[in-house]
């Protein structure tokens, strides 16, 4: 991003990318997770670091030479993945928060005629504002009730669209450990984590099979 103007401009503080109900953060410093450490590659603490607030960019994940940079703090995100390499801003336990307390799966899917519900992760790429993302596995929802499986469950679209889209979060929460890991500049595979509630997105780009 820090290199590439149109993906700064694209990451303006102070942007907003979703509805209020959406918060969004990186926490290096949670407990037991495997993308939790003390310190990041060049020595800085890590912290749970907020970034989307409300629906609003609030902050940007840092080392201390793109903190620099930007005049802002270093956040504890500059990552190699050994010594051969060269730290680079990265991602730790990168989470979207949970939303109200007792709202939960049923009551986000009470409502809807026909869906998709998309389970688990087993990757996604970003092209600038574009992205993909593949569910581990999926069911259709028919008539507010989870249905049939479906198979090869792909997430595409416009990144900021799709957040903007995001209508209701529940109030569950799960840090999903699986394992991969981040392959940002070639460092494959870095031990991360991302975690979520059960969130519905009003429309998306969705393929699959049954």
């Amino acid at each position: 991003m820090y290199e590439n103007p149109q993906a700064r401009e694209m990451m303006t503080l102070g942007r907003r990318f979703g509805k209020p109900v959406l918060n969004v953060g990186d926490n290096g410093a949670a407990s037991g997770l495997r993308g939790t450490l003390p310190y990041d590659d060049e020595g800085t603490p890590t912290q749970d670091t907020p970034l989307i607030k409300e629906g609003i960019l609030v902050g940007r994940l840092h080392s201390r030479e793109t903190a620099a940079t930007l005049g802002e703090r270093p956040t504890g995100n500059a990552r190699a993945i050994s010594f051969r390499h060269m730290p680079i801003v990265r991602m730790t336990n990168t989470y979207i928060a949970p939303g109200k307390k007792g709202v939960g799966f049923n009551d986000l899917i009470g409502d809807i005629k026909l869906g998709v519900y998309a389970c688990g992760a087993f990757g996604g790429q970003t092209m600038l504002e574009n992205f993909s993302f593949t569910a581990a596995y999926g069911h259709m929802i028919r008539d507010g009730k989870v249905a049939e499986l479906v198979k090869d469950v792909v997430l595409a679209g416009n990144l900021f669209q799709t957040l903007d889209r995001i209508e209701h979060i529940a109030g569950d929460f799960t840090w999903n450990q699986m394992g991969g890991g981040c392959g940002k500049g070639g460092q494959f595979p870095l031990p991360v984590t991302e975690g979520a509630p059960h969130v519905r997105i009003e429309e998306a780009l969705i393929g699959g099979d049954v």
